[in-house]
């Protein structure tokens, strides 16, 4: 049973030049630098928010293109958490019996490569759901992506800036709780990750 929902996203940093790093036989081209997160109850109701910059290990700059994107900077992430200490942080957080939920999968597939490269163990995670592909199937009626953005449009939901951990995931908590009025509740393990 679930009796959290954590609406999860994650900004993430990468390389200035082509180099990857590479530690625990995990290539990282995309490390996390800021976890946001929203917690819902069983009745969609925020409880509480979780809001982090993350220290780098493998990109200690900011790619300048991220960098105009997000408005995160170099000494932002300086002062962050190590990531070991802020993932652990916030997977206390997240309580028991807490499933994740995400705008794509991009987010729990970059939480997994960065634990396994700190080589932390991945098998602990709570259950993810994306609910992207929701918004596709229930309003657009189309199996596509669409930007999370479009989505709070389309819905006409007013909107936090975009490209923040945690506006973001205040606006897809947002836009699943227009997917759960009109039925999403009783789809949702179809969108099991």
């Amino acid at each position: 049973m679930i009796r959290n929902y954590i609406v999860m996203d994650l900004e993430l940093n990468h390389s200035n030049n082509r180099y990857v790093s590479e530690r625990n036989g995990v290539r990282l081209t995309n490390e996390i630098v800021e976890i946001g997160a929203v917690k819902l109850d069983e009745d969609l109701a925020e409880t509480d928010r979780f809001c982090r910059f993350v220290k780098p290990s493998a990109y200690a700059k900011m790619n300048g293109d991220v960098r105009e994107l997000t408005e995160i900077t170099t000494e932002m992430i300086q002062n962050g958490s190590p990531f070991t200490d802020a993932v652990e942080e916030f997977l206390d957080w997240c309580g028991e019996d807490s499933a994740f939920v995400t705008w794509s999968e991009n987010d729990i597939n970059m939480i997994e490569d960065n634990m396994l490269y700190h080589g932390l163990p991945i098998d602990g995670l709570p259950r993810c759901f994306d609910i992207q592909p929701m918004f596709g199937d229930l309003i657009m009626d189309e199996d596509r992506s669409y930007a999370l953005t479009y989505a709070v449009w389309k819905l006409g939901i007013t909107p936090e800036p975009s490209h923040d951990a945690l506006n973001d995931a205040m606006n897809t908590a947002e836009v699943m709780r227009v997917l759960f009025a009109g039925g999403g509740r009783e789809i949702m393990e179809d969108y099991e990750i």
